[in-house]
């Protein structure tokens, strides 16, 4: 399902970069690595594409999270140190940033063949937004959440091991939730 390497020597060379500050702003120090920055808008033809194909309509905010987020380095390891002392090896946590096309939108959407009957998961997060919404990726910490944009640009997470669907204003509020577990001390590098 994910297009990760499974063992070490598959991962190619990373750089490391020391974050510096709060939760948030290492946070927006990654997107920065990842390729993010102020005003970014990339082409976004082939996800255009890719959801045409799939007879999924595209309103102007999903298109518009494409154009500042599409093509960013979509796996990272944010280095750790373990809270409990501070003091021991530093640890690995995988990041994923992963927005279609990678797999298929479909799949997580509809529950039959022909694309027709909506699962649970797609119904659950249009009851709860009240809006039409579109599944554009992945991102999050080890089970990242299923995210979901909606007509008004508002971000919307499902996940496996949770019934309940998140909402969040920006990419930056919904990584602080997938981040939750680190102290903000504890995050010192990011390896992309």
């Amino acid at each position: 399902m994910f297009p990760f390497p499974i063992f070490e020597e598959n991962i190619p060379p990373k750089e490391r970069t020391i974050l510096h500050g709060t939760k948030e702003q290492k946070i927006e120090q990654m997107l920065q690595k990842a390729g993010c920055f102020c005003g970014r808008k990339v082409d976004v033809t082939p996800v255009i594409e890719y959801y045409q194909k799939r007879n999924i309509k595209l309103n102007d905010k999903v298109i518009a999270f494409f154009e500042e987020y599409y093509g960013l380095i979509d796996w990272w390891y944010v280095v750790y140190l373990s809270s409990w002392d501070r003091k021991s090896l530093e640890h690995r946590a995988d990041v994923y940033f992963y927005l279609f096309p990678y797999d298929e939108v479909r799949d997580f959407m509809y529950d039959d063949v022909d694309f027709v009957v909506e699962s649970e998961e797609y119904k659950s997060v249009k009851d709860f937004s009240k809006e039409y919404v579109v599944m554009v990726g992945m991102i999050g910490y080890h089970y990242p959440a299923r995210v979901w944009i909606g007509e008004s640009g508002k971000i919307y997470c499902t996940h496996d091991y949770e019934d309940d669907v998140l909402l969040f204003d920006s990419v930056v509020q919904l990584l602080l939730h997938e981040l939750y577990g680190f102290h903000e001390e504890d995050m010192i590098a990011v390896i992309m």
